[in-house]
């Protein structure tokens, strides 16, 4: 009875007709006990926006539920998109998300979660803003800077009172104010550099740390927002029990004129054998450690293991000086941070009424490839790492109601980004020009940002709304 009674859902479904779904369900005895029936149920509740009696019917499953991902997509539909009790849901997002299966057999319905949880984390009352917690940390580092200090000192001495682990374990106690998820060294001349480990937006993070450092200490402390890459030809490596030298890891560079990307072959003969995962981690490690990691982020294309040593290869220990050399020839600016290197793109996207903002954009700039692409690709990895920092990425649409020419308008865009990025803790990350114009930010205080942005605003003769980065986001008049 109960395939029968499935089979006739999935039939009704198909016809819109969620009423009908409703009636048949709730006439099947025994139905309330049922998780699959039920879960059917809270759909058509869902679909004729009854979201608190789906919510009701789904909330008498949660022991069996909180694993389920179809349940918790559910559930994550009725409290965003109906009921806005994001706190309801949030858990139920985060525990799925965090235990994906590997084969991922229902990629769509992570993909909805994660657009989901950032739904949530936007509306956390209890998520700290990234700049609170920068103001967090240096409250602790100002408290505990003579400690740490006399610590470092004492390293630096080799007193072998001091475990160097334990100063690693004491800084942290103040960078996790900020985020768990944040590296750093500690060592040299009271040198504290935080690191990205792979994680590309940390680069759009960690310099406003640096930028708060408070006067006082910065005569005698060096804090910086990533490896700046400075390895000298006689640094060894020693993994998987090889010593590895970095003047004895060789590159062959190709370079692309049209990108300003530089493709990497390397050779080494001890790590070449290596199987693939540890031999290109090894060599990204080596790499950050001569480049630094901002220009491996910004000028590295394609990366590829050779079997033997090639005509014109280099020494590792020289790959930064030959990029910086190449980009010098070839009439290119030569960068050291992601947030100050803005390319340009054209693109062509199918554009209806029923498209969300952004897919008119025909041309535009970017400092942050990765999140402009996650947009159009409904990837909220990216959305979500700054979220869970406090951090949030959108774009202000600029709609020329008084008919501006496209150059005036231009200019009202530049004047109203200059604005904000002054009087806000926020960065411009590049613009887009279609049927509107879109200026994309990172702000470290949403808050702040939504408070004052109105008020710098209101003299320019355009509407202006806020998204969040992602696509049908809730927009913001301004």
């Amino acid at each position: 009875m109960k395939e029968i009674i499935l089979q006739k859902v999935d039939k009704l479904y198909d016809e819109d007709k969620h009423n009908e779904i409703i009636t048949l369900i709730t006439g099947f005895q025994g139905y309330e006990k049922d998780f699959d029936i039920s879960g059917k149920l809270a759909v058509a509740y869902n679909n004729i926006g009854e979201y608190n009696k789906a919510i009701t019917v789904l909330e008498s499953f949660k022991d069996a539920g909180a694993t389920d991902p179809k349940w918790v997509y559910r559930l994550a539909y009725a409290c965003c998109e109906g009921t806005h009790e994001y706190d309801k849901v949030q858990k139920y997002i985060e525990d799925i998300l965090a235990d994906i299966p590997e084969d991922n057999a229902d990629e769509d319905v992570y993909k909805d979660l994660a657009s989901y949880l950032v739904d949530c984390l936007a509306n956390d009352v209890n998520n700290i803003s990234f700049k609170k917690r920068v103001e967090n940390f240096w409250i602790w580092f100002t408290e505990n800077e003579e400690k740490l200090s006399d610590m470092l000192t004492k390293m630096k001495a080799q007193d072998k009172s001091i475990d160097p682990a334990s100063i690693s374990d004491f800084a942290n106690e103040g960078v996790s104010l900020i985020s768990e998820n944040i590296y750093f060294n500690l060592g040299g001349d009271f040198e504290f550099t935080f690191t990205c480990e792979g994680n590309l937006y940390l680069f759009y993070l960690t310099p406003y740390i640096v930028s708060q450092m408070p006067e006082k200490f910065k005569e005698k402390w060096t804090f910086t927002p990533f490896m700046q890459g400075d390895k000298s030809d006689g640094f060894t490596l020693k993994m998987k029990d090889v010593n590895i030298a970095i003047s004895d890891m060789l590159v062959a560079v190709d370079y692309e004129n049209d990108s300003g990307d530089f493709n990497i072959k390397f050779y080494n003969e001890h790590v070449c054998k290596l199987d693939d995962s540890d031999s290109y981690h090894i060599f990204y490690l080596m790499m950050d450690m001569v480049t630094g990691e901002a220009i491996s982020n910004l000028y590295i294309g394609t990366v590829d293991k050779s079997d033997t040593k090639l005509d014109g290869m280099i020494p590792l220990s020289d790959l930064k000086e030959h990029l910086i050399d190449t980009l010098e020839k070839n009439d290119k600016q030569y960068f050291t941070s992601p947030q100050e290197r803005f390319t340009s793109f054209q693109i062509e996207l199918d554009d209806d009424e029923y498209s969300p903002y952004r897919y008119d954009v025909t041309f535009g700039t970017t400092s942050f490839n990765s999140l402009l692409s996650s947009y159009y690709s409904n990837d909220n990895a990216i959305n979500l790492e700054l979220l869970k920092m406090g951090a949030v990425a959108g774009f202000l649409v600029l709609i020329n109601e008084e008919g501006l020419e496209l150059g005036e308008a231009l200019i009202n865009a530049q004047n109203a980004s200059d604005k904000i990025s002054t009087y806000t803790s926020s960065i411009e990350l590049g613009r887009s020009i279609g049927s509107y114009i879109y200026i994309d930010f990172i702000t470290y205080d949403i808050k702040e940002f939504l408070e004052k942005t109105p008020e710098l605003l209101k003299d320019y003769p355009c509407k202006f709304t806020f998204s969040y980065y992602k696509p049908f986001s809730t927009t913001i008049d301004l």
